[in-house]
């Protein structure tokens, strides 16, 4: 799989989740020489003509207010990323998921980046509202970013990157993915497996407390079979790591990442059904909203 995102976009409503994306788009557009659009929603809801409490704006001021924020936004990043393509595009609609969704779709977009949390009151891309929704029908893959103290303006870097092993054919599909950007970014894969089951408690008068206690070559056994998965994928010279532990799936993942430093967690929407390993509503979606690691996700038809 050559996985080349062409297109990137980032819906913002000027929050700092939001600049933050744009600030990793621009990082991940410049070795693929992408095209990113700044996307921002003008939601019809957010201006009540029936609220006492404010009157309804003019539409052209609301227009001229919003494309000034898009225009700075724009300009604070493109000094940071000079080689990378801009442009501003603003609609309006109801549903700022379907609208982002929409221009995804018709636009040929390969990358959608956006933060988890928008401007307090605004209710824009709060997570377990737009993005949880754009991440449930994405049409390509969506990167979600949280922001973080003491990040500002601060180039992003993809240094290190991990990525979730179910041993699916799903998950196969995350470490495609995650091998084209970390080939970009020189970076090293950190492949992490979680085992999930749990010791019977008829077992615990022996004093074993952990699954890799009841079955000591466990962790062993699981890292050959994580070579042997990923052996295909990974080309001559990619650093790489592997790494197993015991617990609730999403709990694990987030752990791991932030005891490795990581700049990105690349995982797959849906996993090996019946171990709600990458079950998106599940495991997913308790990364994304958990996380404080920026992290990509993967529906598992997508080429």
């Amino acid at each position: 799989m050559r996985w080349k995102p062409k297109h990137i976009l980032v819906p913002t409503d000027f929050s700092s989740d939001a600049n933050r994306a744009g600030y990793y788009a621009a990082t991940m557009a410049e070795p693929w020489g992408s095209k990113v659009t700044l996307f921002h929603v003008i939601a019809l809801f957010e201006y009540d003509p029936n609220d006492p409490s404010h009157h309804f704006p003019n539409a052209e001021e609301i227009y001229k207010s919003m494309e000034a924020a898009a225009t700075r936004q724009m300009g604070e990043i493109h000094n940071k990323h000079k080689h990378v393509k801009f442009k501003n595009v603003m609609v309006r609609g109801i549903s700022p998921a379907e609208e982002i969704l929409r221009y995804a779709g018709e636009n040929n977009v390969d990358l959608i980046v956006m933060g988890t949390h928008g401007r307090s009151g605004l209710s824009h891309f709060l997570l377990g509202s737009v993005a949880e929704k754009v991440i449930r029908h994405m049409p390509c893959p969506v990167m979600t970013i949280r922001y973080r103290d003491g990040e500002g303006d601060q180039v992003p870097s993809f240094k290190r990157i991990v990525v979730p092993i179910d041993f699916s054919a799903y998950s196969k599909q995350a470490v495609n993915y995650a091998v084209e950007i970390a080939s970009k970014f020189d970076a090293t894969l950190e492949f992490i497996h979680v085992i999930e089951e749990q010791i019977h408690p008829a077992y615990y008068v022996t004093g074993e407390s952990s699954i890799f206690e009841l079955i000591p070559d466990l962790r062993e056994r699981s890292i050959d079979a994580m070579k042997e998965f990923v052996e295909e994928a990974i080309p001559k010279g990619l650093a790489h790591t592997f790494h197993v532990r015991e617990g609730r799936a999403y709990q694990a993942i987030v752990k791991f990442a932030e005891e490795q430093n990581a700049d990105l967690i690349v995982i797959a929407t849906h996993g090996l059904s019946g171990l709600d390993y990458l079950l998106l509503g599940s495991t997913t979606e308790k990364v994304v909203r958990k996380s404080k690691t920026p992290v990509l996700a993967i529906r598992a038809e997508m080429k």
